[in-house]
């Protein structure tokens, strides 16, 4: 007669393992999101104050309606000396500062400080690169913004209002 074969071990049988692993992923899956959504990462891609209601994110826009009304624009010119910004029409004797925001890392944003130039004004420090950037240009009172995206490789980067004039 034919001996009946041996019993099978549970540790051999893939679909056991899969009875195991899956359930097991999913759990450290879901640790890991919740440790992700919880922490505070800094991912907010405006560096201003925002107001959260529900999934709803407000930033205020007055500083932008403001530039709208004022008609401004800024030109940003990279060169090997630095940054040229050039703000049309003229926006007063004192600098605004220019700000580089990171789209994902806020610890990464940068304000460069601008000094007086014939041509607008100008900072000495260099910061293009490989990398993408949101720009704004804040006046020193934070009465208006200008904002703009610089990709790697731009020479020139154009700033405007995020909203249009009323």
């Amino acid at each position: 007669m034919n001996a009946p074969p041996p019993p099978r071990q549970w540790r051999r049988n893939p679909a056991a393992w899969l009875v195991i692993a899956l359930p097991a992923a999913t759990v450290l899956a879901g640790f890991a999101t919740l440790w992700v959504a919880a922490s505070d990462s800094g991912v907010d891609a405006s560096p201003d104050p925002v107001k959260r209601t529900a999934q709803i994110q407000v930033a205020a826009m007055e500083a932008d309606q403001a530039a709208a009304d004022a008609g401004l624009r800024a030109r940003l010119v990279l060169d090997a000396q630095g940054t040229l910004v050039a703000v049309t029409p003229s926006a007063g004797p004192l600098a605004p500062q220019l700000q580089l925001v990171h789209p994902i890392e806020s610890e990464r944003d940068r304000a460069l400080p601008l000094q007086p130039d014939p041509a607008g004004w100008r900072s000495s420090e260099a910061w293009a690169g490989s990398e993408a950037w949101h720009v704004r240009l804040v006046a020193h009172d934070g009465r208006w913004r200008l904002v703009g995206r610089y990709r790697p490789g731009d020479t020139e980067v154009l700033l405007e209002p995020s909203v249009a004039r009323q």
